[in-house]
């Protein structure tokens, strides 16, 4: 049995789509939530606590335990406030859940300086304040889980920059914060989910259905459940969820072409070598990647510490 018995959760953007399916999953397995959803729109601009307070009702009028948060997420007060709130209800923070997302669809050189912060606010600089003032809690506690919900969007689709780079960047404090976790039971990792939600429900109308109807929101709860439970102690992670399909993402690269006398023209010559990926192995951290330089590199220094 999956266990969040008493444990308590933050989940941002848990008023509808995939962030109230994982309230409404962790509250009926035992845990404490805090329901955060400011109401507004998914370009980030600001609505009513009627959304969070009413999947708060949902989950006490099923006998669980919750408390509704309408705090903007992407401000440090914001932060500051949400993490009050939770200590203040429950005493302690076991499980944080960055789910906010939004974004707004235009090209790159379209959109307002304005537009471009927002989105990076909601779907970035949030997560980042939350983990930096959750982190002291979970250090004392000598536990703690964080998931970062990010996108394959990172991968690129198209007019939504802004949203790709951010979530781009919420990997790589993934990575940091799994790195500096380890020696304090904090568990961090990424997903990259598929779920029906408001952003989907405004893709083109053949996507819009195969959405709606191959991927509930549901589906993703189920994997975060495991996710953000004491079972799971890997970390540093992304996995792919959606439609009941769960699989690791990961960087990966080759040996490539070596050669100290590189030129431009060898680039040019061995340039099929160096794309060629059927040998390819997954990268797991900046070490990894520097160690693999070692092959015709050796490292000529003492103890090899964290580079």
């Amino acid at each position: 049995m999956i266990d969040v018995e008493g444990q308590v959760a933050l989940i941002t953007g848990a008023g509808r789509g995939m962030g109230r399916e994982m309230a409404l999953l962790l509250a009926s397995r035992g845990a404490k939530v805090v329901v955060n959803d400011y109401g507004g729109d998914p370009e980030g601009h600001a609505g009513t606590s009627e959304v969070a307070e009413g999947v708060a009702a949902e989950i006490r009028r099923a006998g669980g335990t919750a408390i509704a948060n309408a705090t903007t997420v992407g401000d440090s007060a914001g932060a500051a406030h949400m993490l009050k709130v939770t200590l203040d209800a429950f005493g302690r923070l076991d499980i944080l859940i960055n789910n906010a997302g939004g974004s707004t669809i235009a090209g790159i050189a379209e959109l307002t300086d304005e537009a471009i912060e927002r989105v990076m606010r909601t779907n970035y600089w949030g997560p980042y304040l939350l983990i930096r003032r959750a982190w002291p809690i979970m250090q004392r506690q000598a536990y703690g889980r964080i998931l970062n919900v990010s996108s394959s969007a990172t991968l690129g689709i198209g007019s939504i920059a802004p949203y790709a780079s951010a979530k781009a960047a919420l990997i790589g404090l993934t990575a940091e914060a799994a790195i500096e976790g380890q020696q304090h039971g904090i568990v961090v990792n990424a997903i990259f989910p598929a779920g029906y939600t408001r952003l989907a429900a405004k893709s083109q109308e053949d996507a819009r259905r195969w959405m709606e109807v191959s991927f509930p929101p549901a589906l993703v709860a189920q994997a975060v459940a495991f996710f953000v439970s004491r079972s799971m102690t890997v970390s540093g992670e992304i996995f792919s969820v959606g439609g009941g399909r769960v699989s690791r993402i990961a960087l990966c690269n080759n040996d490539g072409y070596f050669n100290r006398q590189l030129t431009p023209e060898l680039v040019g010559e061995h340039f099929d070598e160096i794309r060629d990926l059927r040998d390819a192995k997954p990268v797991g951290s900046s070490r990894e990647e520097n160690e693999r330089y070692m092959r015709w590199l050796p490292w000529t220094g003492g103890r090899i510490g964290t580079f």
